[in-house]
């Protein structure tokens, strides 16, 4: 009995490390495979320096290259490199702890550090020695799902005159191919720059993401996203703070057609001693051609890896013809955008608005000429905000143009040269102190309040 006991465990024993050897066969595979996909991306290029597999566990060595364009195109631009590090831990089983037992093909555990013997890079993590402590893992399961997280470390440094004190970035994110299904998370705690006498803040940035890959490289589903509060302190000036900035996005894709809500939202937004809010907006778009927006992702993604010049005039050009295109094939269908709410409150009134934007038939080759394309647009605006507030609009818009001693004269100058004409022709109504117009479009005419008005 004890013979065969000792047998069994020798042959579960000897039958792991087969399955683990096996397992790491198809790790390197893939590790291979992911390189060559991404081998260059636009500034970005990967290239595998060494790979040692073993029975267990293999290590192999990725070096990136980041080509850093030269804003004044003088020169060839700066150009980044290092080394990411990867352990891979075999399955069948990758977990740690008291998760040991959880299967996959590998758990692979990721860090940066400097190119050997490379100036550059040595010189990069002498600057930013926090970068050495850019950690992930990745678990890899049997089906391809992928399930992992990067963690990069606070930085606390002054570059080039400027102080930047960054409190770290944590992803978290998981992909399953059999229902191309990505969701994720992350978190980004603060952000402080300070150049000279002005100063920008960020603090608690998160996201959340809940997405299915509807076409290649469309997805739809949940976004959420928010800062909670975020100020600019100039040198000179007022300060302006935002605070619990909110956006939440549902999207869905009906056969080719891709439809998306998008709610934007702040509690307060504070210049000087001045404070406005709570402001809230909608945004809509129905019947947008899912196919095109496929197509001209994976144009993009081409032509991010065939150009490394991506500051270059051609890719440029490219790219403008590429949303030209696209442009197009969204016309040849009943597209629709629309902000169907706006709110701003304030301590002078509230400011409200709204606009919808749709083709009633396929505009076809109307598309490419925009006075054909008036006659398949419908569209409508409206907006209301109280004069007070209206003429501190107008007053933030002149401050540049005066000397501070004669700001209101000015204020109360420019509102009669524009705004007043624009009651008198009744483009705009003045009721209870409140601003309003209203603007329509359709079948090739535009009326203002009721009254038509000439597009020539």
């Amino acid at each position: 009995m004890k013979k065969f006991a000792f047998a069994l465990i020798v042959f579960v024993c000897g039958a792991y490390a087969a399955s683990a050897y096996i397992l790491g066969g198809q790790a390197r595979e893939q590790y291979f495979s992911a390189l060559k996909e991404y081998e260059r991306y636009g500034f970005v290029s990967l290239a595998s320096q060494n790979y040692e597999r073993g029975f267990f566990t293999s290590r192999a060595q990725t070096q990136v290259e980041l080509r850093i364009p030269d804003e004044s195109q003088e020169t060839e631009g700066k150009v980044a490199r290092f080394v990411v590090n990867h352990a891979f831990y075999h399955g069948p089983l990758t977990g740690t702890g008291g998760d040991f037992f959880r299967p996959g093909l590998a758990r692979v555990m990721s860090s940066v550090e400097p190119v050997a013997g490379d100036a550059g890079s040595g010189a990069l993590f002498a600057e930013f020695p926090e970068l050495a402590g850019t950690v992930s893992e990745v678990h890899v399961g049997f089906n391809g799902h992928v399930a992992g997280d990067v963690r990069v470390p606070a930085i606390d440094r002054s570059i080039d005159g400027e102080h930047v004190a960054w409190g770290g970035l944590d992803l978290r994110a998981e992909y399953a191919p059999a229902t191309r299904v990505l969701r994720g998370q992350v978190n980004m705690p603060s952000l402080v720059v300070k150049a000279g006498e002005g100063s920008t803040e960020l603090e608690a940035l998160t996201g959340e993401f809940d997405l299915i890959e509807v076409l290649p490289l469309v997805y739809a589903g949940h976004v959420e996203a928010g800062i909670s509060a975020m100020g600019v302190i100039p040198a000179k000036g007022e300060d302006v703070r935002v605070r619990n900035l909110r956006l939440s996005s549902n999207s869905s894709c009906d056969g080719s057609l891709y439809h998306f809500t998008q709610n934007i939202s702040l509690e307060s937004v504070a210049v000087g001693a001045s404070n406005y809010g709570p402001a809230s907006c909608e945004l809509i778009g129905n019947n947008i051609n899912a196919t095109a927006l496929s197509e001209f992702q994976t144009s993009i993604q081409s032509l991010y890896r065939d150009m490394s010049e991506t500051d270059s005039e051609v890719f440029f050009d490219r790219i403008g013809q590429l949303y030209a295109d696209l442009f197009a094939k969204i016309l040849a269908g009943k597209p629709e955008l629309g902000m169907p709410h706006l709110r701003v409150i304030t301590p002078l009134g509230d400011l409200t608005g709204a606009f919808s934007v749709k083709l009633l038939s396929p505009a076809g080759e109307a598309g490419l000429n925009p006075l054909l394309l008036l006659q398949h647009l419908e569209a409508g605006a409206q907006m209301a905000v109280h004069e007070e507030l209206l003429k501190v609009m107008l007053r933030i818009g002149m401050e540049k143009e005066s000397d501070g001693q004669n700001l209101e004269e000015i204020v109360q100058q420019r509102y009669a040269e524009r705004i007043e004409p624009l009651l008198a022709q009744n483009l705009l109504v003045r009721e209870g102190g409140i601003i309003s117009g209203k603007a329509l479009f359709s079948n090739g005419r535009l009326s203002v309040n009721g009254k038509d008005m000439p597009l020539f």
